[in-house]
This record gives C-alpha cells, sequence and structure tokens, in this order.
C-alpha cells in the first residue's frame, strides 16, 4: 500500500495527500470523459496512461508499457518541441481505417528535463471525406466551366481575378495573373464608341460597387496584339450564406458576328434607301415630262406634292431601319409647307405612337391629301382659320386602336364634292379597306371634320 493509501485523518501531512489522491482522481475522470482521445508516454515512448477515447479510435485497449510508434510522438520526444495538426491514417487490427488529426506536446520536470510526452488525437474521416468530396466537386465544376464555349471569369470583392477559363483567356488574347488582375481578364477595355474604359469602370467593377447585376452593356476589348473584338458583359454579383458579398461571377459574349451581321443589314437597308429615292424621282421626272403637255401645272404639282409625301414617311421608316414611324413626325412634315409666319393656326394634340410602316405609309398619304384640301379650300386657306388634329391611342380592346380627330374652323364653310376625288377614295380605300379601319367625314358650315378609327400594332 503507497502513502496515499496508508493516508488517514491523523495529521495535516495526512490531509494533503487525501486532497493530492483526490484531484487525481478527478482528473482520471475528466480525461476518461474527454470526447476525444489522449495518452501519455514517457521520454522513451513507452505507454504510461490513456482514455476510453483513445482506444475507441485505436480499436484496441493496449497494455500500458508498450512501445509507442506514432510518428508525432517519436518526433516530439526526439526534439522535445510540439507538432501541432498532424494528419495521417491509422489502421486498428480489423483492418479499418481512419484518418486522425494529432497534436503532441511534450513534458518537462521542474528542472525542464524531458520526461514524455501527451497527444492529443481526433477522428477526422467525415471531414476528411467531405473535403474529398468538395474538391472533386470542386474541379469537375471548374472542368465544366473550361470546357464551355463562352468566356467566364471570377473575382474576390476587391476585384482581383480567381479565375477563367480558356475561352476568356481566348478571347482576352492573354492570361491573366490571379490574385493580380483586377476587375477584368482583357488587356485594355473601350466603350462602343472607341473612347477608353478604365478597368476600374468597367461593367464588373460597377457590378461589385453597386452590388448588383449590370444587363444590356457592351464594351470593346483589345488584345495585346492590337485586334479588337466587341462584346456584352454579364457581370453578377456573388454571396455567402449570410448574404455577405464574396466576389462576382462574369460572363462576356463575343459579339463580332452579331455587329458584322447589323453593318451589313445597315449597308442593304441604305442601298434599298438610295434606290428607292433614285426611283421616286425617276418617277417624279417622268411624269413631269409626260404630263407637261397633256395636263396642267396644278396636275402636275399635286403629283409630285403626293411623290414628296410619300419620300418623307419613308425617309422616317429608313432611320428607323423599316420598324416605325412616329405619328408626330408624320404630322409635322404634312403640315411644314403650311406652317408660314403664323405659329398658332396648326395644332398638334396626342400621346407618342409609333406606327408600323404599312400604317405609316397610308396614313401620311391621307394626310397629305386633307392638308392639300385644307390649303386650297379649307382652313388653311384663310388668314383666320385653323387646323387642329388630336389622337389617342386605345390599348382597352384586342388590338390597340388609333383615333384621330382632324378639326377645321374659321376658314370658307365646307361644301361636299358633287364627285369623288382622288382625296375620298383613299381615304376609304386607305383606311377602310387596307387597314380596316373606319372613316368618317363631314362637311360642315365651320369646316372639315373627319374622325378615323386605324388598328394599329405599336412601339413605345
Amino acid at each position: 500500500m503507497d502513502a496515499l493509501d496508508r493516508a488517514d485523518d491523523r495529521g495535516p501531512s495526512s490531509n494533503v495527500l487525501l486532497s493530492l489522491k483526490a484531484a487525481l482522481v478527478q482528473g482520471e475522470e475528466l480525461l476518461a470523459s474527454l470526447p476525444i482521445g489522449v495518452y501519455t508516454c514517457d521520454r522513451d515512448g513507452v505507454l504510461v496512461q490513456y482514455n476510453h477515447k483513445a482506444a475507441e479510435l485505436w480499436g484496441r485497449s493496449p497494455p500500458t508499457g508498450e512501445i509507442q510508434t506514432e510518428s508525432a510522438m517519436i518526433e516530439v520526444l526526439r526534439t522535445g518541441r510540439p507538432v501541432r495538426d498532424r494528419e495521417f491514417v491509422a489502421e486498428r487490427p480489423d483492418g479499418s481505417r481512419v484518418t486522425i488529426l494529432a497534436n503532441t506536446d511534450p513534458l518537462f520536470d521542474d528542472d525542464g528535463e524531458l520526461i514524455g510526452a501527451v497527444s492529443c488525437f481526433q477522428d477526422i474521416s467525415a471531414l476528411r471525406r467531405a473535403s474529398v468530396r468538395l474538391h472533386d466537386q470542386e474541379r469537375s465544376f471548374r472542368g465544366l466551366l473550361d470546357a464551355l464555349p463562352v468566356a467566364i471569369y471570377t473575382t474576390d470583392a476587391k476585384g482581383k481575378i480567381t479565375f477563367f477559363n480558356k475561352s476568356a483567356a481566348d478571347l482576352a488574347g492573354r492570361e491573366p495573373k490571379l490574385g493580380e488582375d483586377d476587375w477584368c481578364v482583357t488587356w485594355r477595355l473601350y466603350h462602343p464608341d472607341g473612347t477608353p474604359l478604365p478597368h476600374d469602370q468597367c461593367p464588373m467593377a460597377q457590378a461589385l460597387k453597386r452590388d448588383e447585376s449590370i444587363r444590356g452593356a457592351e464594351a470593346i476589348v483589345e488584345r495585346p496584339d492590337g485586334t479588337r473584338i466587341p462584346m456584352t458583359p454579364y457581370p453578377t454579383p456573388l454571396h455567402d450564406a449570410d448574404g455577405n458579398l464574396v466576389g462576382a461571377v462574369n460572363m462576356l459574349i463575343d459579339i463580332s458576328e452579331r455587329k458584322k451581321a447589323e453593318a451589313q443589314q445597315k449597308a442593304l437597308i441604305d442601298e434599298v434607301n438610295h434606290r428607292v429615292k433614285n426611283t421616286l424621282a425617276t418617277v417624279q421626272a417622268l411624269a413631269g415630262q409626260t404630263l407637261r403637255g397633256a395636263a396642267s401645272k396644278d396636275m402636275r404639282d399635286a403629283f409630285e406634292a403626293r411623290l414628296l409625301a410619300l419620300s418623307r414617311v419613308h425617309d422616317q421608316l429608313a432611320r428607323r431601319q423599316w420598324e416605325c414611324a412616329e405619328l408626330e413626325t408624320i404630322l409635322k412634315d404634312v403640315f411644314a409647307p403650311y406652317r408660314g409666319e403664323r405659329g398658332d393656326h396648326i395644332r398638334l394634340g396626342g400621346s407618342s405612337v409609333s406606327l408600323p410602316p404599312k400604317v405609316a405609309l397610308t396614313l401620311a398619304m391621307v394626310l397629305h391629301e386633307l392638308a392639300t384640301n385644307a390649303a386650297h379650300f379649307g382652313a388653311l386657306s384663310s388668314q383666320n382659320g385653323t387646323l387642329t388634329v388630336t389622337w389617342r391611342l386605345n390599348e382597352t380592346g384586342a388590338q390597340p386602336m388609333l383615333h384621330l380627330d382632324w378639326s377645321e374652323d374659321g376658314g370658307p364653310a365646307a361644301v361636299a364634292p358633287a364627285a369623288q376625288g382622288f382625296g375620298l377614295k383613299l381615304l376609304q380605300r386607305g383606311v377602310e379597306k387596307e387597314l380596316g379601319g373606319e372613316s368618317r367625314i363631314a362637311f360642315a358650315p365651320e369646316g372639315v371634320r373627319c374622325a378615323l378609327d386605324i388598328p394599329v400594332l405599336t412601339r413605345r
């Protein structure tokens, strides 16, 4: 029986020995309750003590006095220096293997002499498997990005390049330096008009600074060899689980082919417009020669005015690539010859309405005929006459309807013609038959009143 076992309550020294024994017992209980494996060795690597968790991780309960061969323990006993986060695979007697993370510290006596070491270790097999899976997934994902035929790269929250795929390097004509290059993989950038675009003002930089996606922008990439490529960027911020900005991903779309197609289309449209203008001029010249001896000057002037009206709306449609024409611009072109010195005798009022080509051409001719009639016989022929045109777009039905009102006042009393002339025929045939609309015209003492309802498909 040792001194601790022989201790009793006969004196102060006995009380100290009992307290020491109680502390050692508590220490052993604490050691046994730890959720990690713990063992100690003497300076020769002989196992002195270990807890239940250590035996569980080893898959056995070795006898004290066994020599330990674990590398971290051997290194600490040899060098007297601690080993931190040593990772190794341990094989159990049953053949199963676990991945261990160990931290080992030397033990010294009061004189500083090495007397042994203690090791704390735990099973990180599940963590290692998860790490491997994550690494494999990341590698697979990066492989997928590398295989994509579109330029993609990422940055951290400060704009430093963290990844780029092969297509991004091909588009830029260079390989960016990860962690060094800022904002974009490109060498130089330009605005669509050719002015320089600093990298810290590029769409990717704006997306990170404003923490929002940027869409609809265009820029020009200049490679180190001087070639330039138009592109559309799609920068999108990235956030962690707490919503904090951690970086951004950008996709650069090469739009060279689209730009070439647009240029070819514009050249083709310009050529068509040029030829149409030449054709109209030829028709005008032929008509003038043909009608010179056989018709009055008024007839020739009327014919040329109609061609001019058609040419004006044609020019507006050409400027918009034959997509649409603005109603108010058509009206201003129609009334341009009649403005004169007075500025208030022609009044226009209505919202912005864009008309498809067929509606625009037909309506321009109808309005030209009404304006010509007003200039010869109606409100525009009088010093005190006024002409008001208002319009509105009704979109409540199945198809948008344009409603237009034409009102003349202060001129000669309107008189219905004895025979239907070209203007009335065009009004009925053009609005009602060709456009599927309705037209109403009245010859009132105050002046001509005309109401048009035309179905339109608009772009506003």
